[in-house]
């Protein structure tokens, strides 16, 4: 394929918008794809999760002793696009210069495009939009980073400051000199700020946009007060667009809308703060120890471990783990004893409690108070779906 091709610009374009969901909305790639498709967001949702099944299919099978450079392409394309690693991370890791870089990162780009242009003749309609969130969901957990939300907040401001000018909007900004970071990614974050204040800002009646960060207990909470003409008659508040909605989801959060007066509404969107939570490994395989510690590193979890029912014990009640994760087959007094035992004791009934067995039990598991029921061998989206489902209840 000829790197010059419109198909590979496309493909180029929309890779640099992987989570700008407004610009995918618009691509030629969606009107390619999904010509007789109405619903544009539900195009965009469909182009984004395109983009990434073609890009895990490069990844060649664990057992291939050939194919080093489409494995290289693979690792390129992740690092630069899904995960947004800084350019000079990737070049470290591959080991690359800046020139073999690019070189590297056009010719992956080309067998991306390649890959999806074969589907375009191809084109079938994708799941419901509720399954496509949820796959996403399942990548975002395993993929996550570090964001500080003042950083995206004022980088935001910079931009749409400019829009509120030409729009004769009041901008008011009231942010804190500090924020407890939250997971996820910053382009889907600074989307979520552009897009709602970009949108307040467009409405006609308008006149004053305040914008408001804090800290809430364990989540980081943006405000968004709008105040309408007064000279108007009282006009009903604008609801969010579904693809903001779409984006809050995928960072954890949660959001709402709310009429303080006849002049006056509110966003509101809360999303999950930094918060290290400790997690109670009990385990007597090192291997599956250690395996739980690099399936978590970045993703704010202690791990402590134990190895019989004795420690486990005293663990949970001098440490008070966020959560426990239990093997079955423990020598010694097995894990069915200590869950009965966990969940008897005063100050750790209240603990939620992972049963991880290569047994298929989880009805006792249930009988006997556990929260949930793992199958070894556990694999790491299976494991943070599951602790950050528990943590959030908690």
């Amino acid at each position: 394929m000829s790197a010059e091709s419109d198909f590979f610009q496309q493909v180029r374009d929309a890779l640099n918008h992987l989570y700008d969901y407004g610009h995918l909305e618009k691509h030629g790639l969606v009107r390619l794809y999904w010509p007789d498709e109405k619903d544009t967001i539900q195009k965009a949702q469909r182009l984004h999760r395109l983009l990434l099944e073609s890009i895990e299919e490069l990844h060649p099978p664990a057992a291939s002793t050939s194919g080093t450079s489409r494995a290289e392409y693979y690792l390129l394309l992740v690092y630069r696009y899904v995960e947004e690693r800084p350019l000079a991370d990737i070049m470290q890791e591959l080991g690359y210069s800046r020139r073999q870089f690019f070189r590297q990162q056009q010719k992956a780009t080309e067998m991306l495009a390649a890959n999806l242009q074969e589907k375009v003749p191809e084109a079938k309609p994708s799941p419901e939009t509720t399954n496509m969130l949820e796959d996403e969901l399942e990548r975002f957990r395993a993929r996550r980073r570090a964001i500080d939300p003042l950083e995206a907040l004022e980088g935001s401001l910079e931009i749409i400051e400019l829009m509120a000018e030409q729009h004769q909007v009041s901008l008011t900004v009231d942010l804190p000199e500090r924020l407890p970071p939250i997971y996820g990614s910053r382009t889907v974050l600074r989307q979520v700020i552009l897009n709602s204040l970009s949108h307040l800002i467009g409405q006609p009646h308008n006149r004053e946009v305040r914008l408001h960060a804090c800290q809430v207990k364990s989540s980081v909470a943006m405000k968004l007060t709008a105040t309408t003409d007064s000279s108007q008659p009282e006009l009903p508040s604008p609801e969010q667009p579904e693809s903001i909605h779409h984006l809050v989801k995928l960072l954890g959060g949660t959001w709402a809308t709310e009429k303080l007066s006849k002049e006056q509404y509110r966003w509101a969107f809360h999303f999950p703060a930094d918060i290290e939570k400790t997690l109670l490994v009990v385990e007597d395989n090192e291997g599956v120890i250690s395996a739980f510690r690099r399936y978590l590193v970045g993703h704010n979890y202690r791990v402590i471990s134990a190895t019989n029912g004795a420690d486990a014990i005293q663990l949970a009640q001098e440490m008070q783990p966020s959560i426990i994760t239990l093997d079955v087959m423990i020598p010694g007094q097995d894990g069915w004893e200590i869950l009965h035992a966990l969940k008897r004791h005063t100050s750790t009934k209240s603990i939620p409690i992972v049963i991880c067995s290569v047994l298929q039990d989880p009805n006792l598991a249930q009988s006997l108070g556990a929260a949930a029921y793992l199958r070894k061998p556990v694999v790491q989206t299976d494991l943070l779906t599951t602790l950050d489902r528990l943590a959030a209840v908690g």
